[in-house]
């Protein structure tokens, strides 16, 4: 592992400007859906925020000679699966194609500017980050604050909005989770890591209160999400003090099963795999180039399919909702950018960073998120950006920073000869 010690302070008085356009845009994707109903109010607030200044960005580096756009196979297979997207619009059958577009430039946007950030910037792209987490801890520590004045410990959070009412917008437990997950990862990460005392207790508080908070949510797949992502991050970094906070969430995970277990089987009993079927069903009706690209996949009846307990509006299974939308081919062309990317990780060692491992830590928790209930693949800004365009990008930004050990290093370098 390499013990450079990573400057959060210093990170952010290196480059103050785009520290500060970092830190906002990351808290505007972060906490942005817990404090605004109208996520169209967020998409238009982004292109300000972020989208923009990201253009100006890209503009001035490639003035710089630095080839914010070069090609590998990792981008290639991205841009792929872009464009197949964006074809597709040619034979949905409700096309949206003003707003799909939308989706795919924003989508490409965060792509090449988080990866040219991992390259010039990325102390300070971690730095920036990790503000914005701590951000989201702080909203998640007034939200269970109000809830759980009004409310008992047992009642999940957002099952009820008492205690919560003309203060914070009504969102479902589905986006409380997928909004959530990066920060308590990303938090995580700074923790581990981290060698003073102060800043160590500031990192671990605001780990402990997303952790906590979306334990609260009493939700199947953030647990689960939880348990995955910190297996991966032990795995990865056998930090002592991963496996203590991994232990500690296990022993918390079976108090709350052993003190509800009824009421943990209710909520269990969601028929994912009747969901599933019935999907799947309906997306080999186009199985090579899927439906077209849409905002919306088609809701299940009972009336169509009597299986089902109810009428079921989406897949949940991002690559399900990919499968209906883009078939095979568009299946094929994601999971293979995903490979290529994880190659070009591990190829560069990338993990043995202490800030790659911040821009790491958000992947796997974001991807098992979204493997039980993702829904939308490209889209404008969406809270399940939060667990799955921007883990991504993040990745990418580790993939592709100059923030390696000399192992990876020089089996670059070989590899080249």
């Amino acid at each position: 592992m390499n013990t450079a010690r990573f400057e959060t302070v210093k990170a952010i008085k290196e480059s103050p400007v785009i520290a500060t356009w970092l830190t906002l845009s990351f808290s505007l994707f972060f906490f942005g859906p817990f404090l605004t109903s109208s996520y169209g109010d967020l998409t238009h607030l982004s292109k300000v925020v972020f989208f923009l200044p990201a253009m100006v960005y890209l503009v001035r580096q490639r003035g710089k000679g630095t080839a914010p756009f070069a090609l590998d196979t990792t981008t290639v297979l991205f841009l792929c699966f872009l464009f197949l997207g964006l074809v597709s619009l040619f034979w949905a059958p409700e096309p949206k194609i003003s707003r799909m577009t939308h989706g795919a430039l924003q989508i490409f946007l965060l792509f090449f500017t988080l990866r040219q950030l991992g390259r010039t910037h990325p102390d300070t792209l971690a730095a920036s980050a990790i503000l914005a987490a701590l951000g989201t801890a702080i909203t998640t520590v007034v939200i269970t604050f109000y809830f759980y004045g009004d409310n008992d410990l047992s009642v999940p959070l957002y099952d009820t909005m008492d205690g919560l009412v003309h203060i914070f917008p009504n969102i479902n437990q589905l986006v409380a989770t997928m909004t959530v997950m990066p920060s308590a990862f990303i938090l995580m990460a700074a923790f581990a890591f981290e060698k003073r005392a102060a800043q160590r207790i500031l990192f671990f508080l605001g780990a402990a209160s997303c952790l906590a908070f979306l334990v609260l949510l009493q939700r199947r797949t953030g647990m689960v999400a939880i348990l995955g992502g910190m297996a991966v991050l032990v795995v990865l970094t056998r930090n002592k003090k991963l496996i203590i906070a991994l232990i500690a969430l296990l022993l918390c995970g079976l108090f709350f099963f052993f003190n509800d277990i009824s009421g943990y089987a209710s909520r269990g009993d969601t028929h994912r795999f009747d969901v599933w079927k019935v999907y799947l069903d309906v997306a080999m009706t186009h199985p090579w180039l899927g439906h077209g690209l849409t905002d919306e996949v088609p809701t299940v009846t009972t009336e169509a399919f009597p299986q089902l307990p109810y009428d079921i509006f989406h897949p949940h299974n991002i690559l399900l909702s990919l499968f209906y939308c883009l078939g095979i081919a568009g299946v094929a062309l994601f999971v293979a950018f995903l490979l290529s990317l994880a190659h070009r990780v591990f190829l560069n060692r990338a993990f043995e960073s202490h800030v790659n491992i911040v821009f790491l830590a958000p992947l796997t928790p974001g991807l098992i998120t979204l493997m039980f209930d993702g829904e939308k693949v490209i889209t404008p800004y969406w809270p399940n950006w939060n667990s799955l365009w921007i883990p991504i990008v993040m990745a990418v930004a580790a993939a592709y920073s100059p923030k390696r050990t000399s192992a990876g290093c020089l089996k670059r370098k070989a590899r080249k000869r």
